[in-house]
């Protein structure tokens, strides 16, 4: 992920591939989350927190962000971030798509297909991986209309379990299902400007895309399943596998796979920019190499984090992501009094 690599990603395309990366955590509730799923009213509330509060680090740190690559330390903890979310979000794929495609396909096996399949991705690279995206985010559209489409039969007003707002209890709501997402780390220090005298509203626009979605999709779990909405552990899948479209009564597969396809372009991204980031820790590694040491160290935080450890691996991943965060800023600092 060096300067040169990344320049030919247009600030479009990094938009698109930030998107959907983003966005599968919409449709495949993060790992590592004690807190249960807030009422629909909580969770546009605090979905709105979480953007506003995106955006601003984005808007903060990502000019001159992409200098902290010149620093060996910084592209090591980076790719031990890499390596942690990655484990992390095929542990959550890996049982969505269990109970997803109710299939007893062993866990050896879908993990063999999922790495053979992101090498092709990463080594595309980012400006492949950044179409692919688009194609995805265009049929996850599709997907979001069907799902409407099927589920408008059975929303109900009723069902929605509206109450006063207390700020204290919004605050704690926020507080235990806010995260800091890699991706925004990764957008930072891959963003260059087309031209340095013009402002990139793109992000603001994907974070206001990504925050409709969260609120559209809490207001159709709790109008169609009520209070039960809580308990789910998947409520999108859920409410799929209940909505249909005249004779097309089983629509959840199709949703599935298009689901399945942002948790692809997310994992792909954090390999290619663990296999990038840690070519700058060691320049020896040549050819293959840095991916197949990915593999090895996202197999060995899989194994340990998987039914034992798991929050703790989020933690530890949350703890390194605020690190590289507050790295960015000190950059930022430096430069700016550098240039004043």
């Amino acid at each position: 992920m060096t300067q040169n690599e990344s320049a030919f990603l247009a600030p479009a395309q990094l938009a698109a591939l930030m998107a959907a990366a983003l966005l599968a955590d919409v449709f495949l509730q993060p790992f590592g989350r004690k807190a249960p799923l807030l009422t629909a009213q909580h969770g546009i509330l605090c979905a709105a927190g979480q953007m506003a509060v995106f955006a601003l680090l984005l808007a903060l740190l990502r000019k001159d962000a992409g200098r902290a690559l010149n620093n060996k330390a910084f592209c090591g903890l980076l790719s031990a971030a890499m390596l942690v979310s990655a484990a992390l979000e095929i542990i959550q794929g890996e049982r969505f798509y269990s109970q997803a495609m109710r299939t007893g396909l062993p866990v050896e096996l879908f993990l063999v297909l999922l790495f053979v399949a992101v090498f092709y991705g990463v080594y595309s690279g980012l400006n492949a991986l950044a179409r692919t995206a688009v194609a995805v985010l265009a049929l996850t559209a599709v997907s979001m209309g069907l799902l409407l489409l099927s589920v408008l039969p059975q929303l109900r007003f009723v069902n929605l379990q509206p109450a006063a707002i207390n700020g204290a209890e919004v605050g704690g709501d926020f507080a235990s299902q806010f995260y800091l997402a890699p991706e925004l780390i990764l957008w930072a220090i891959l963003w260059r400007p087309e031209h340095s005298e013009q402002a990139d509203h793109r992000p603001a626009v994907v974070f206001v895309w990504l925050f409709a979605a969260q609120a559209l999709f809490c207001l159709l779990g709790e109008m169609t399943l009520g209070s039960a909405y809580q308990q789910e552990e998947q409520p999108l899948f859920t409410i799929a596998r209940l909505g249909g479209i005249s004779v097309f009564r089983r629509l959840d597969a199709l949703h599935a796979c298009v689901w399945l396809l942002l948790f692809f372009v997310k994992i792909t991204l954090y390999f290619s920019a663990f296999t990038q980031s840690i070519r700058k820790v060691f320049p020896a590694l040549r050819g293959h190499s840095a991916y197949f040491l990915a593999v090895i160290g996202v197999i060995g935080v899989f194994l340990a984090a998987w039914g034992q450890a798991e929050q703790t691996a989020y933690l530890i991943q949350q703890m390194v992501c605020l690190a590289l965060l507050l790295w960015l800023g000190i950059v930022r600092i430096t430069v700016g009094r550098k240039q004043g």
